[in-house]
């Protein structure tokens, strides 16, 4: 069930969920809130709807950053931000233009004027340094859309998510962030991809690596899961270690 916030500039959506998905309650933060499946347990996820016009004021007086940014972020687990409107860069300037009346028009707040790209960056510092998902919807239709894709999405078991896969080769992609060892073994010429992360899992760093014997690092085996393991061997290994101490 998506819960919707019963106050002004949530209400108004409830009407354009589906029969029986959405329920009007009262929520403190957030428009919709919604529970779902981590890869850690079950999670509450919130999103927060902005018209471009209120997100553009909420830049000026700090109001969502001041506030109620806090607030989301101490009350769910996940949290989207959308941003709803029709708006665009000016081809030749740069500048916030929204569609009104069947044109494009510059967008002021009092005589200010506004560069599109203000719009964008504030966004990108919102998911890149407080982690809040944000996305842009046209229409009202797109945002309701938007929270029922997100809705399916985490009601599914998280386990589940293969989309990012490569189901017609059978190969798995990893794509967790490398340690700092294993960015340097496949800076390397010999270590591959499974090679390093055979290394990575015995190794705590590269001044582990460097420091081990050349036989420990010799025995260490390698492959893909369900195939026979290789060992990395004695001229690997002291390859390895020559590359990493800059001696070839």
């Amino acid at each position: 069930m998506i819960l919707v916030d019963d106050r002004v500039g949530s209400r108004e959506l409830f009407k354009l969920f589906p029969h029986g998905k959405a329920e009007l309650t009262h929520l403190e933060y957030a428009d919709f809130m919604f529970d779902g499946h981590g890869q850690d347990g079950d999670v509450v996820i919130g999103v927060e709807r902005k018209r471009i016009g209120d997100f553009v004021n909420c830049m000026c007086s700090g109001r969502l950053s001041g506030h109620q940014l806090i607030g989301l972020l101490n009350s769910y687990h996940v949290v989207y931000l959308v941003i709803e409107g029709l708006f665009r860069a000016n081809p030749q300037t740069g500048i916030l233009e929204t569609w009104k009346r069947g044109q494009w028009s510059e967008y002021t707040a009092g005589k200010r004027r506004f560069m599109a790209r203000d719009i964008w960056v504030f966004m990108n510092t919102l998911q890149t340094i407080c982690g809040i998902h944000c996305y842009h919807c046209p229409r009202e239709t797109d945002t309701v859309q938007y929270i029922l894709a997100l809705h399916h999405w985490w009601n599914k078991e998280y386990a589940d998510h293969k989309g990012h896969l490569q189901p017609h080769t059978g190969v798995t992609v990893d794509i967790s962030k490398q340690s700092v060892l294993r960015r340097c073994l496949l800076q390397l010429e010999g270590p591959g991809w499974e090679m390093s992360k055979a290394l990575d899992m015995r190794f705590k760093s590269v001044f582990d690596l460097m420091t081990a014997p050349v036989d420990e690092i010799a025995k260490v085996s390698y492959g893909r899961e369900g195939k026979k393991h290789k060992r990395i061997g004695k001229q690997m290994a002291l390859a390895i270690v020559e590359q990493l101490m800059g001696i070839r």
